[in-house]
């Protein structure tokens, strides 16, 4: 097996055709503790994606192998934070907003939406990856604020295409959240423009905390 990346939280090695990850041990834990949190985290995470995949989001089959491991089907393609500029900002910005209302409307938040986390592949299908801050909510908060990380990333990243990518996002997320819970037959049509409102209000916050350490 080949390792392929270390983070803080995990280690990716690939095997063939397959992603083996690795929950690291954290050595402030206590030992009992810290094994019952990463096996939590690693089930948890492999459910999240699997459930992902079920309602029809582009999503790595995963398999949970014990010993806080997951092996994730390898995906072919580039990251999207490599790949976005401006002749394909609006295309793909509406594949990240249909795949993120799918999620949310289906009470899985991705916990870091980042365009590191997505990847395009030669065919043009969008994939999410990395679940492991991955979380099920139904909160409006939370749903606003798994945007939230999303915008603050497209900001200091994509700054060239901000714009019309946000809008491509938004405008396929407030679409595609109305169309989910039409055909769901459960929750409101409007449940969009009540995340939307509170992103807004988060935004808000985070600029006043940055004016304040400024001043």
């Amino acid at each position: 097996m080949e390792t392929i990346a270390k983070g803080a939280e995990a280690i990716l090695y690939k095997n063939e055709d397959k992603v083996i990850k690795e929950r690291v041990r954290k050595g402030y834990r206590i030992p009992v503790i810290d094994d019952d949190l990463r096996r939590k985290r690693t089930r948890l995470e492999a459910r999240l994606m699997n459930e992902a995949r079920r309602v029809g989001v582009n999503v790595p089959l995963a398999r949970e192998l014990g010993e806080n491991k997951i092996e994730i089907d390898f995906i072919e393609g580039k990251m999207v934070k490599d790949t976005l500029d401006k002749g394909n900002a609006k295309e793909i910005g509406k594949k990240m907003g249909e795949g993120i209302a799918k999620l949310h409307s289906s009470g899985i938040i991705h916990g870091d939406l980042t365009t590191s986390n997505m990847i395009l592949t030669q065919n043009n299908k969008l994939f999410f990856i990395d679940f492991g801050l991955g979380s099920r909510s139904e909160r409006i908060e939370d749903m606003a604020v798994d945007l939230y990380v999303l915008r603050e990333v497209i900001t200091s990243t994509h700054n060239q295409i901000e714009k019309e990518l946000w809008k491509s996002i938004l405008d396929a997320y407030k679409k595609a959240m109305k169309m989910n819970a039409r055909h769901a037959g459960v929750g409101s049509q409007n449940g969009s423009d009540k995340v939307i409102k509170t992103l807004h209000e988060i935004e808000l916050r985070g600029r006043y905390r940055k004016k304040s350490k400024v001043e």
